[in-house]
């Protein structure tokens, strides 16, 4: 006896639709998809769901309520229809004409027909319509608003006519750049072909290829500039190498450097004052990224400052360029001992000076709101490969004697400091933008309206709070840290 098998036929659990478009001769409407009807609804604003653009084919699971509105002005009527998802598309289950756009006996009737699992269904927008004048991505033909539409693909939107031809599997020449589909390598716009690839018809992507494949093609565009490469840190001509997040000499002709020192590509912080001059040796701060080597011992004030490899070093500025956000970058190496002598010997000089003293007098430190934004003080605790310094915020005692009614004015803050300690206060400065109460309404009760002061402050041995550079502070981080415990 042979055993049957049989197979169970998959239950469909969504259906594709299209949003019926507006009835002739209406002044506007709307189509919604209900997913809940709250007690208290009286009318349209009461429902509860997503809007549904006209003409559109959305996915929607089956059963879901879906309410089509039009609203004829000339003879001040609103055409109600309720409209059920089923596999074959949408089935009409009741229609209504009234001098309002809802009423207690529509939303009765809606109620019934609405699923118990509505408050679960979504809308999945896969076509629209085109809402701003184009040209078809098929075809190039011009096209106004309304007279395309708009696939939503994995690979974004794709804009076509509704009555131009499929599109063809091959092109002649490729329509944009980017990497071969066959070699990888880079093909410039409309110097290869182009093939269909990842989808059929309206939903598939153009992706460019080699009429001949070279042997050794660049992975990414090639350069337009000089620029650094990010394997070896030389410096790439343009022309020569290629970008793919970052610049990169062409594969195989990546060289050591002939001095045979680090070398590393670090971005100047935003708050430094002195400048970074080409031919200057100064400590850098760096974290290695994922696969670089960690810090190579004996180099000159070479030490490692967190577990993640973060890392403070004397280094030798090679060249300097400044991007188009305003940072400054600097590719360095590795200062030699005769290049980095100075640099010690100065910085030694700042730790004795820093040094901490036997003082133990605690020191107040006072800031006033001002119209609401408020100075906060942090100490210093180390180094930090993304804020550049660790710091430790500390809580305020709040005086409210002598605020006003409204918290404006009057609104005292207090800390207390410690000797043998490096703080960076922060302090609101006046006036307020002129228009500070707009600020506030737009942007939310949190909103700065004022100027911010930054310092570095520590506590004498007499108590008193001095203001210290930030050259100090790297050296009591780097040293005194040591001769505090």
């Amino acid at each position: 006896m042979t055993a049957s098998r049989t197979t169970a036929a998959v239950t469909p659990t969504h259906a594709r639709i299209t949003v019926p478009d507006l009835a002739h001769g209406t002044a506007n409407g709307w189509r919604r998809l209900i997913t809940a009807i709250p007690a208290d609804a009286a009318g349209t604003p009461g429902l509860d769901g997503p809007w549904l653009p006209p003409r559109a084919v959305v996915e929607v699971p089956i059963g879901a309520l879906v309410l089509a509105v039009d609203h004829h002005r000339a003879a001040q009527r609103w055409e109600i229809t309720a409209l059920l998802a089923t596999t074959t598309g949408l089935q009409d289950t009741g229609r209504w004409s009234r001098r309002s756009p809802l009423g207690p006996r529509e939303i009765r009737r809606l109620r019934t027909l609405l699923a118990d699992s509505a408050h679960q269904h979504t809308a999945r927008v896969l076509i629209t319509p085109n809402r701003a004048d184009a040209s078809c991505l098929r075809c190039s033909r011009d096209l106004a608003a309304g007279e395309g539409m708009v696939h939503h693909t994995v690979d974004g939107r794709l804009l076509v006519c509704q009555t131009c031809p499929p599109r063809p599997a091959e092109l002649p020449t490729n329509p944009r750049a980017g990497r071969c589909a066959v070699c990888q390598g880079w093909v410039a716009t409309a110097e290869g072909t182009a093939t269909l690839l990842g989808g059929h018809g309206d939903t598939g992507r153009y992706r460019p290829i080699h009429r001949a494949c070279p042997e050794q093609p660049l992975p990414g565009p090639p350069l337009a500039a000089d620029a650094w490469c990010l394997d070896c840190r030389t410096t790439v001509p343009a022309g020569t190498g290629y970008w793919r997040r970052g610049a990169h000499h062409a594969p195989g002709t990546c060289a050591a450097p002939s001095d045979g020192l680090p070398r590393w590509i670090v971005a100047a912080p935003a708050r430094e004052n002195s400048p970074w001059q080409r031919g200057a040796v100064r400590r850098i701060h760096y974290t290695p990224r994922h696969g670089e080597p960690q810090l190579p011992a004996g180099l000159p004030g070479g030490r490692i400052l967190s577990d993640t490899g973060h890392m403070s070093v004397l280094a030798y500025i090679l060249g300097t360029r400044t991007t188009g956000s305003g940072r400054t970058l600097a590719l360095t190496r590795a200062a030699t001992w005769t290049e980095a002598a100075p640099v010690l010997a100065a910085e030694l000089d700042a730790a004795l000076a820093t040094r901490p003293d036997g003082g133990t007098f605690l020191a107040r430190e006072v800031i006033e709101r001002i119209h609401g934004d408020k100075g906060w003080v942090a100490e210093l605790t180390g180094h930090d490969p993304r804020h550049g310094l660790a710091r430790t915020f500390l809580r305020p005692q709040t005086d409210y004697d002598q605020a006003d009614a409204r918290g404006h004015r009057g609104v005292l803050d207090a800390w207390t400091l410690r000797p043998r300690r490096v703080y960076e206060v922060s302090r609101p400065l006046n006036p307020p933008v002129p228009n500070w109460r707009t600020v506030r309404r737009t942007l939310g009760p949190r909103a700065r309206v004022t100027g911010e002061q930054r310092a570095y402050v520590r506590v004498t041995a007499e108590g008193d709070i001095i203001e210290i550079t930030r050259e100090e502070v790297d050296a009591w981080l780097g040293t005194a840290l040591e001769w505090m415990y």
